[in-house]
């Protein structure tokens, strides 16, 4: 079996030379033949292209970034492809769904002795999938960050100011009509409305305690209400498991607002709108750990 690394230089708070260094000693473990590479890429978009020529030469895609990062290059590769995943990210909510270990080494192993496991995947708009989606109080906060990190602010730090910013300033998306499975109703004061197949959002943040990876449903939180809400999210996230809002499973979910509001896939800030259509995708995606 041949494996090939494919990295995001940009994930994480490492320097490219010590994460060469990383690699190189993951390819080891994966096997002599281990093909690495994008340490050269400078976007998305590079690093989309350098995926799919890499799938066409090993049997397993090894991703190393964070979880905007394997999101990446999923939407860009074959379905039919099988990934593994090496934790290099800040936030790493792929790492904690999958039970994998922190070192990516140690990673390398579970992939080299792992099974091959099939995972369902959210598909929003028939355009974009991933693990995790939401609109809301998630996007507005990641708009935020982007200024942090242009500001040189990175890893949680950014996140975390820009949360508490997005938090202190009351944000919500106001009223929003949703539909869940066919049945709709109304709900006022709407911070978010989260899509997931993960319990976890980023930094161990367990936010959907009830979703699972491969029961082929989507699961869905719903939380509304003013500031002290959100904030109680937060805590009880981080304290076991989040226990504020309403909690469904289904096929289908579909959500409008009554003005543009972002939407985030897998921690990547996606694109405004008033409409937003998630389905399930049972079974989507081969990965071995």
């Amino acid at each position: 079996m041949r494996y090939g690394i494919i990295v995001n230089p940009a994930a994480g708070r490492t320097s490219k030379e010590k994460k060469r260094s990383v690699i190189e000693r993951c390819a080891r473990i994966l096997g002599e033949d281990t093909l690495i590479d994008g340490f050269h890429t400078r976007s998305p978009a590079e690093l989309a292209t350098c995926a799919r020529e890499m799938a066409a030469k090993v049997d397993v895609l090894v991703v190393a970034g964070g979880d905007g990062t394997f999101c990446d290059v999923i939407n860009a590769v074959d379905d039919s492809r099988v990934f593994g995943y090496l934790p290099l990210g800040s936030g790493n909510a792929w790492r904690n769904t999958l039970g994998l270990p922190r070192s990516p080494e140690k990673a390398a192993v579970c992939v080299r002795e792992g099974t091959e496991h099939l995972v369902d995947l959210v598909l929003c708009e028939n355009k974009r999938k991933g693990i995790l989606a939401s609109v809301g109080i998630e996007g507005y906060a990641l708009s935020e960050r982007e200024k942090y990190l242009q500001r040189g602010v990175t890893g949680f730090d950014a996140y975390f100011r820009a949360t508490t910013k997005s938090l202190l300033k009351g944000y919500n998306i106001g009223r929003a009509e949703v539909t869940i499975d066919g049945k709709t109703f109304e709900v006022e004061n709407t911070l978010s409305l989260v899509v997931t197949k993960t319990p976890f959002y980023g930094y161990g943040f367990r936010v959907v305690p009830g979703a699972k990876l491969s029961d082929g449903l989507l699961h869905v939180l719903l939380v509304s209400g003013e500031t002290p809400t959100a904030i109680s999210a937060v805590v009880t996230s981080l304290l076991g498991g989040n226990r504020i809002g309403q909690y469904f499973t289904c096929k289908e979910v579909v959500i409008r607002t009554e003005k543009p509001v972002y939407l985030q896939i897998d921690g990547n800030l996606q694109w405004r709108a008033k409409n937003f259509t998630f389905c399930i995708l049972p079974h989507s995606l081969t990965i071995r750990y």
